[in-house]
């Protein structure tokens, strides 16, 4: 995968996890956030599906 390297890709069951998922104010599913390491870069959250291409911007743009 292109991106394995430079992106940390984490799965949560909402269902198991129902503290952490309140806590990131999760409404809907799916709910995808794009968090920079970058401490002064503002997260991305993104709450419907988005095509690969649009992933792909977001990630290149990180």
């Amino acid at each position: 995968m292109e991106y394995e390297k430079n992106a940390i890709i984490v799965k949560v069951d909402t269902d198991k996890e129902h503290q952490f998922a309140q806590d990131m104010q999760v409404r809907g599913l799916p709910t995808l956030f794009f968090i920079s390491p970058d401490p002064n870069k503002e997260a991305i959250r993104n709450e419907r599906l988005i095509p690969i291409q649009m992933i792909c911007d977001i990630l290149d743009n990180e």
